[in-house]
């Protein structure tokens, strides 16, 4: 591999301009593009004939591919690999872009920058957009209370010593004969959860709420016990990833084999799996940028630019998933531009 790769970094200019030209022309009309196309775009002064001499090397070299014998050329994995690593052109984001990018996300302020984040991205790059936020479980908890709702509910409110705020519904069942709590009761299981899980991780508070509810039967009611346990509950589900996806129904736009497309679709339906797939291609710092075969199985047709929030990806990941062809020069400086901001309006650059 590494020998065709060391071919592939020796092109000619030439062949360098016609394989550029030939992706430019196919991200833009996502077409299979023909040799006389391609010397008038490439403007190199040669006859389609050379160009056909220029774009069999390059086949060759397993940088391009020939769908059908009368049709044109498209570039393979590798060739568009070749293609952002090598000759991408990138396209600054407009002044415009620039400014709705900060305008709405530093509308939306904290609570709602990355939800904003996405849905802006969407708009502007015009492909689907993933958030990812980290998985709190190694956060510690600093602060934590129970406030009734209703009769059967409460909300479990728990906040980590990065000020992440996490809200969760707790609905029970009352058994025969059993009334809803008191306030007092909540009041008194608001301050045994704080004596519990102040400077705990999550994963370590669960440990501890379900160890206090089974082994302290003596000393609790059957409302706290119940509540000790649906709060346990509740800080498991605050462990899962919050994962936010915006414009899949671009997704459908050129979708080549819809069975995989429809598979995917399920898949970002489910916020655990979608976050280990988003996890699987950001796994270094910095903008990345995934083609086809590189990608896990689901996204293997696809082009996918991620880029960390935060420094060391500590406010999730910022990713936008479109065709193998995606318009690369555009998509990737509006994903850097984003997750600046996003970072910005966070305080965490």
């Amino acid at each position: 591999m590494r020998g065709d790769d060391e071919r592939a970094d020796r092109l000619s200019e030439r062949e360098r301009a016609v394989l550029q030209a030939l992706i430019d022309a196919h991200i833009a009309t996502t077409e299979p593009v023909g040799s006389k196309a391609i010397a008038e775009i490439a403007e190199l002064g040669v006859s389609p004939q050379t160009v056909r001499n220029v774009l069999a090397a390059l086949h060759e070299r397993g940088l391009i591919d020939q769908p059908h014998t009368s049709a044109g050329r498209v570039p393979t994995d590798r060739g568009l690999r070749y293609y952002v690593d090598s000759l991408l052109r990138l396209q600054v984001p407009s002044d415009a872009q620039h400014a709705e990018i900060e305008a709405r996300i530093a509308e939306a302020g904290a609570d709602g920058a990355l939800r904003e984040a996405s849905r802006v991205l969407t708009k502007l790059a015009r492909y689907t957009t993933i958030v990812v936020q980290p998985r709190p479980s190694a956060e510690r908890i600093k602060h934590v209370e129970l406030l009734r709702l209703r009769d059967d509910a409460a909300l479990l409110i728990a906040v980590s010593e990065e000020g992440r705020v996490q809200n969760r519904l707790l609905q029970w069942r009352a058994d025969a004969g059993e009334a809803a709590p008191e306030e007092r009761t909540l009041e008194r299981c608001s301050q045994r959860l704080a004596s519990l899980l102040a400077g705990r991780t999550f994963g370590e508070g669960r440990a501890a709420l379900l160890a206090e509810a089974t082994g302290h039967k003596a000393e609790l009611d059957a409302l706290e016990r119940k509540l000790l346990a649906l709060s346990a509950e509740g800080l498991r589900a605050a462990e899962a990833p919050q994962v936010l996806v915006e414009g899949t129904g671009h997704l459908l736009e050129d979708a080549a084999d819809l069975a995989r497309t429809r598979e995917l679709l399920h898949l970002l339906e489910e916020a655990e799996r979608t976050s280990e797939l988003l996890e699987r291609v950001d796994a270094a710092p910095g903008i990345r940028i995934f083609i086809g075969d590189e990608n896990p199985v689901a996204l293997a047709e696809r082009g996918v630019v991620v880029a960390p929030l935060g420094s060391g990806g500590a406010l999730g990941t910022l990713g936008v998933i479109g065709p193998r062809h995606l318009d690369y020069a555009r998509v990737v400086p509006l994903v850097d531009l984003t997750a600046q901001v996003v970072a910005k309006v966070l305080g965490r650059p």
